[in-house]
């Protein structure tokens, strides 16, 4: 099983090394930084709940129920109920966004609910950091989480405390995105590279925009001047189109919950050998009993196997493949891979950054 999982493994990376560089679009690396996201905020309540809202020691929740029913002429004295839970609304609200639309919102519990599964979120506002709202949420709560509790036991899956509403808010105001006033356009890469933005702003210069300059590791400036003001929008779809080959970073991505390994292409190696172990102890309790452990009952009770291991030399090439044969020549599965992966970076044979998850 582990050399199928480590061929696997080789197969994809390999593939990946033998690939050429593929041309993408700036759109796709980068953002036009007078067009961001704004994100939005709003505290509100979700009712319908099958008791398993926030208790009565969650002040605010019941509070705040009064005053809407309060706004709708009810009155409302002491709450006992635990079919209504507080909550956080977040959004996110794209740029050029148009009233009327609709943009999804993640709802949060705020106090000790349990569950939000079958409830309904009540008219929320949503504002912005200058506090205008810009959108209001309301709808059936989408939670992809399981809890079921009776007297004698309780089960749960995934998280019952967070649900989704898509297309659950309704804009209402513009944030409104302009060039007028800018002697720029401004060009901002995802993720700060040297190479990358000098690749970008030479492929924007050669696509006529002669006065392209880059101004840092991910920052790019192109005067108005350049640009066609007759039809801005044309033109700023001519930049986003403009391929190039992004640069790739020496990186290695870890997820030890998983188990899940990520190679880049730049990873390089020194020269370095390498031996992995296979000692596997098992201990069998029924095997020992119940009884004080005797010389008999302790070798029934404790098996060592060892298997041979062996070293195998890493010869550093010209791509990843020589690391991934010799993982794969051992037989290593993802779970051993971090192991080695970490122990050749402490050792300054691999030649990457590892991030961790």
């Amino acid at each position: 099983m582990k050399k199928i999982i480590a061929s696997l493994l080789c197969i994809l990376f390999l593939s990946s090394s033998m690939t050429m560089a593929i041309p993408v679009r700036l759109k796709d690396i980068s953002k036009i930084i007078e067009a961001r996201d704004n994100e939005l905020l709003g505290f509100g309540l979700v009712v319908g709940l099958r008791n398993t809202g926030d208790t009565k020691g969650t002040g605010f929740t019941h509070v705040a129920l009064r005053n809407i029913l309060g706004k709708l002429g009810v009155s409302a004295g002491e709450m006992n109920s635990r079919n209504v839970a507080a909550v956080m609304v977040t959004a996110t609200l794209p740029p050029f966004s148009k009233k009327g639309q609709r943009i999804s919102v993640t709802v949060s519990s705020l106090g000790d609910s349990r569950s939000l599964i079958g409830g309904t979120l009540l008219l929320t506002q949503l504002q912005g950091p200058d506090l205008r709202t810009y959108a209001v949420a309301q709808g059936n709560v989408v939670v992809s989480g399981i809890q079921e509790q009776s007297s004698a036991s309780s089960f749960s899956q995934n998280q019952t405390t967070v649900g989704l509403i898509p297309e659950g808010a309704i804009v209402e105001d513009e944030v409104p995105v302009t060039f007028i006033d800018q002697h720029n356009i401004t060009v901002v890469m995802n993720e700060s590279n040297f190479i990358t933005v000098s690749r970008a702003t030479e492929a924007i210069q050669d696509a006529g925009f002669l006065g392209a300059k880059a101004i840092d590791a991910n920052t790019v400036k192109i005067p108005l001047s350049d640009l066609d003001s007759s039809d801005l929008v044309k033109t700023l779809a001519e930049i986003e189109n403009i391929t190039l080959e992004p640069d790739t970073s020496a990186k290695i991505v870890i997820n030890a919950r998983t188990g899940t390994v990520v190679i880049g292409e730049m990873v390089r190696l020194f020269p370095v050998a390498l031996t992995h172990g296979s000692l596997s102890i098992r201990i069998d309790e029924e095997a020992a009993g119940g009884g004080g452990f005797g010389a008999v009952q302790q070798s029934q009770a404790i098996q060592i196997d060892e298997n041979d291991s062996k070293i195998v030399f890493l010869n550093p090439t010209a791509t990843l493949s020589s690391l991934v044969n010799a993982l794969n020549e051992i037989g290593a599965s993802p779970k051993d891979l971090i192991a080695i992966i970490q122990a050749l970076k402490e050792s300054g044979a691999l030649i990457a950054d590892l991030e961790i998850l």
